[in-house]
């Protein structure tokens, strides 16, 4: 069984990967919307790619959803030790 990602700031196992640079074929987007009672106005959180046929991008970091760290390297670390062995 896998163990889950740890950050190494705060401990939290839940991250982020934001993807900059993207091209995207055939997407759906959802974007979250909430009045802003101040503003008298709806304000968009942000689009979320929920599905796609294809997608190329730039390059890609991972943040800590709970702390907001840059966990890249941490995440790459990990995902590096979840890889099964492979048989010579």
């Amino acid at each position: 069984m896998a163990r889950p990602f740890r950050c190494p700031k705060c401990g939290s196992h839940d991250y982020a990967i934001v993807l900059t640079g993207c091209n995207l074929t055939n997407a759906t987007l959802e974007e979250m919307l909430t009045w802003d009672e101040e503003q008298q106005d709806y304000v968009s959180g942000g689009s979320v790619v929920v599905d796609s046929e294809g997608m190329e991008n730039e390059g890609a970091t991972a943040v800590c959803a709970e702390c907001e760290e840059d966990v890249t390297e941490a995440v790459r670390q990990y995902e590096a030790s979840q890889e099964p062995a492979t048989e010579a």
